[in-house]
């Protein structure tokens, strides 16, 4: 009967330690089934991003791994756009790179301008000072429309060469509030009349619908400038027995608006003192209509008076122009070609023949 007992508790005690293990290994397999290989960090979830244009979802691409799209936006780097002196963002001036031509062009930047010759106060004989306007829209002064960039990438229109002078400190512009070069006027104040003030703007990413303040101006085309006002003095040298002319200022004129659209004035926007430009003038080509092989650069064709124009102003005692004595637009032109005239016979009747 012992022996029965015995053989009963040894079995149970066998099976209860074999159910024991067993239970162990398979909570010890549950356990690492259960805990993950590597902690993986816990993406955000993306919102639905509706465009506020159309109304319709869009996808937006999901952030590398390890990056933070917020943190990503204000590290990218800006575009590769830069200020051209006129204010507007534009491409960096590509250079050609093949020959524009059957062969290629010397460079001219190393020109400098033929001085003058010098005039004694003593030997002038007779002087008088007169304002001019050249008109671009004329048919002979087509060279100041030539809107395209050389084979450096320089545009060659004479607004720009002349913003980007004054840009660049080559030459000094001057107020317009006379004409006698007496304050100087910054570049920064020449765009401000050119594109206005910087102004901040409410504007809504079509994408994220996010509304931000966003700094813009207006952007300035170099094509509104139409005429071009030059002071000039001409002088009778005694010593040479010569009519000698000498320009003393350019001026580009920008054009007032009605609201209805109407020019309502033209006023210059600066003047140049034109022998200080002469040297940023000689290095630029100007277009030639009649051979493109014969080239000549912007000093020479103010020297050798390669434009017309039509006089505005002479020195008087009331010190006054001509639109402000006489109304009718023809009338005024004739009173310019008088004055033109005048300074012809003024030379005529100094000879005895």
């Amino acid at each position: 009967m012992r022996a029965v007992i015995l053989k009963q508790i040894s079995w149970g005690a066998f099976l209860a330690i074999m159910l024991a293990s067993t239970t162990a290994d398979a909570q010890s397999r549950r356990r690492r089934n259960a805990e993950p290989a590597q902690e993986q960090p816990a993406q955000p979830q993306q919102q639905p991003v509706t465009n506020p244009a159309t109304g319709r979802p869009v996808n937006v691409p999901p952030a590398p791994a390890g990056t933070d799209p917020a943190t990503m936006q204000q590290q990218a780097p800006p575009p590769s756009l830069r200020q051209d002196g006129v204010g507007t963002p534009v491409d960096t001036p590509r250079k050609s790179l093949r020959i524009d031509g059957v062969s290629e062009k010397s460079p001219i930047r190393d020109r400098v301008p033929i001085a003058y010759d010098h005039i004694r106060e003593d030997d002038k004989f007779w002087e008088k000072q007169i304002w001019q306007v050249i008109d671009v829209r004329e048919k002979m002064n087509l060279p100041f429309q030539y809107n395209v960039e050389d084979e450096s990438g320089v545009n060659q229109l004479l607004i720009n060469i002349l913003l980007n002078a004054i840009r660049t400190k080559e030459v000094e512009a001057f107020s317009p509030i006379d004409d006698r070069f007496s304050t100087i006027m910054s570049y920064d104040e020449i765009m401000a009349k050119l594109t206005g003030e910087v102004r901040s703007v409410r504007s809504v990413d079509p994408v994220t619908g996010e509304e931000k303040l966003v700094e813009t101006r207006d952007e300035f085309n170099p094509e509104t400038i139409k005429q071009y006002k030059i002071k000039e003095v001409w002088v009778f040298d005694q010593e040479a027995s010569a009519l000698k002319v000498r320009i003393l200022g350019i001026a580009p004129m920008v054009s007032r608006i009605n609201d209805d659209g109407s020019v309502r004035a033209s006023i210059p926007l600066f003047w140049l003192y034109y022998p200080d430009l002469r040297p940023v003038l000689a290095k630029y080509d100007v277009y030639n209509q009649n051979n493109d092989a014969s080239t000549m650069t912007w000093e020479d064709l103010f020297e050798m008076r390669f434009f017309t124009s039509f006089v505005v102003k002479e020195k008087n005692a009331f010190n006054r122009d001509i639109n402000s004595y006489i109304k009718d637009g023809v009338m005024r032109l004739l009173e310019g070609q008088a004055i033109k005239d005048k300074i012809f016979n003024k030379e005529q009747d100094l000879w005895e023949y």
